[in-house]
């Protein structure tokens, strides 16, 4: 029998108590927000390898939280239904859009997200008599309506547009609708115009339900684990945790609740979509995991930085991002590589978040730097500008439901009045006063970290007057999107 050297045992032992090991060996349950019960992400039950993981059990106050703050709010302003509804029988059907109203949404709202210079074989062959080696172009492809199935006298069309370089601004040249299988100029007349709507169409679906989910859903693995696995003294939670409140519950009533919107009952008041909730869901998989053979649609990942924009809209998301970065820098300096308890945390969320680092790459020179600066910049100011450019859109001229047909080569003229019913306008107003336009209950602008060390307290101030000079500098640009004090604190709409 083999015999056991109990004393080089017990001095391994000790050696792991004293090292840096006995810090996170000594947390006990008080030492956490929910005493190591907290959300924990799991398979997104209704598309399990096709959407990142869902935050679906959660604890009761964060429920009472979300309903007393958020919820509650949603139930009071349903009651406004019926006078959009009255309203919209003297507005009916959709405005026109002019060509330089049409190039500024492509170029300056949301939509520029959509903007690309990645040409795969398909966008190449279809734009071939319209492309040369003299110009820089970019596209907006729209493919991912063509997974939704519209509901009965509603039309929706993939499209792609053609946008060229001049005078240092991208301009359209042309636009092709993939049912039509066409491309129309601004010299086709009925046909041209009724395309700018299916393009405006399909903006508005793909902004609220391919790219902007990415800001929401991939990252409620990182809010769950955060408060679960960090304890509530360590810098690095009090650093996050301001960011987190309101957010799980209100992703699980967008994918959960029977009565979000993207289930689009015929009763609901708030429901403005085309088509019905299998289509719509599938949306999100396009934006999560992308589309294949399509260069502009390749999945999400957690890119840790901004990612370029066409415009002069991710300009102004760098401007806060780089703030942001260099404030995160300042507080998180003296965290020691091998830190157990961020190491951990690393570990945990990168198995569940594409690209996120692991413990060991955390510790990597700006690595755990890069990843909480993008993390908060994700759920403050860039999703509060998605939310506010699509507020501010006027949603006679970026229609959801189009009940005419996709446009031809000559066709003859089509009734703007027609084009949307009241229930439709209706519908889309109470969305955007719902959810798309913003509602903010916390402000970024005023966030108080609540560190209990006097150098962190003052770099907490100083970040918040740093903030203001980054708003002053960007209305001195002219291209100040949002107001400081209209950025939300976290996800919370």
């Amino acid at each position: 029998m083999r015999k056991t050297n109990y004393s080089s045992y017990w001095s391994e032992v000790k050696t792991r108590i004293n090292s840096k090991e006995k810090n996170i060996l000594d947390y006990t349950p008080k030492d956490f927000l929910y005493g190591r019960k907290g959300p924990w992400p799991q398979p997104s039950p209704d598309h399990p390898f096709g959407e990142s993981p869902a935050v679906l059990h959660l604890p009761l106050r964060e429920v009472i939280d979300w309903w007393i703050f958020v919820g509650s709010r949603y139930v009071v302003t349903l009651l406004l239904f019926p006078f959009f509804y009255i309203y919209y029988m003297f507005k009916k059907g959709v405005e026109e859009v002019s060509d330089e109203e049409f190039n500024k949404y492509l170029n300056q709202s949301m939509m520029c997200k959509f903007l690309s210079n990645r040409f795969d074989n398909e966008d190449k062959e279809i734009f071939s008599d319209y492309l040369d080696g003299d110009h820089e172009y970019l596209i907006t492809d729209l493919a991912p309506v063509k997974v939704v199935e519209t509901f009965e006298g509603i039309f929706a069309s993939p499209s792609k547009t053609l946008l060229v370089k001049r005078n240092d601004k991208f301009e359209v040249v042309c636009i092709y609708i993939d049912d039509s299988k066409e491309i129309f100029t601004p010299t086709d007349g009925e046909g041209w115009e009724l395309a700018k709507y299916f393009v405006l169409q399909g903006g508005a679906i793909c902004a609220t339900l391919v790219e902007h989910p990415n800001l929401h859903f991939p990252l409620d693995s990182i809010n769950a684990i955060t408060k679960t696995a960090l304890p509530k003294e360590h810098i690095l939670f009090k650093l996050i945790h301001p960011h987190l409140r309101f957010t799980l519950q209100l992703e699980k009533a967008v994918l959960t609740f029977k009565t979000s919107l993207l289930h689009t009952k015929w009763w609901m008041p708030y429901a403005p979509y085309p088509g019905p909730y299998e289509g719509l869901r599938e949306l999100l998989v396009c934006g999560y995991k992308g589309l294949k053979g399509n260069d502009s649609y390749c999945g999400y990942k957690y890119h840790r930085s901004p990612q370029v924009i066409h415009s002069d809209y991710g300009d102004y998301l760098e401007a806060y991002y780089v703030e942001i970065k260099k404030y995160v820098g300042e507080i998180l300096c003296d965290i020691p590589k091998g830190d157990r308890a961020v190491e951990n945390w690393a570990n945990y969320i990168s198995k569940l978040v594409p690209n996120f680092p692991d413990g060991n790459e955390i510790f990597e020179e700006g690595v755990l730097v890069d990843t909480v600066a993008y993390y908060i910049w994700d759920v403050t100011v860039a999703h509060s500008l998605d939310h506010y450019s699509y507020g501010e859109m006027n949603i006679r001229k970026v229609p959801m439901r189009i009940r005419h047909c996709a446009p031809t080569k000559g066709m003859g003229k089509f009734s703007r009045r027609n084009m949307t019913t009241v229930a439709d306008q209706m519908k889309y107003k109470m969305a955007q006063i719902l959810f798309f336009g913003p509602t903010n209950v916390t402000y970024f602008y005023d966030t108080d970290y609540k560190f209990k060390g006097e150098r962190e307290k003052r770099i907490n101030l100083d970040f918040l007057e740093n903030l203001k000079r980054v708003e002053a500098r960007l209305n001195e640009e002219g291209i100040n999107y949002m107001p400081l004090k209209e950025i939300a604190r976290s996800i919370q709409y």
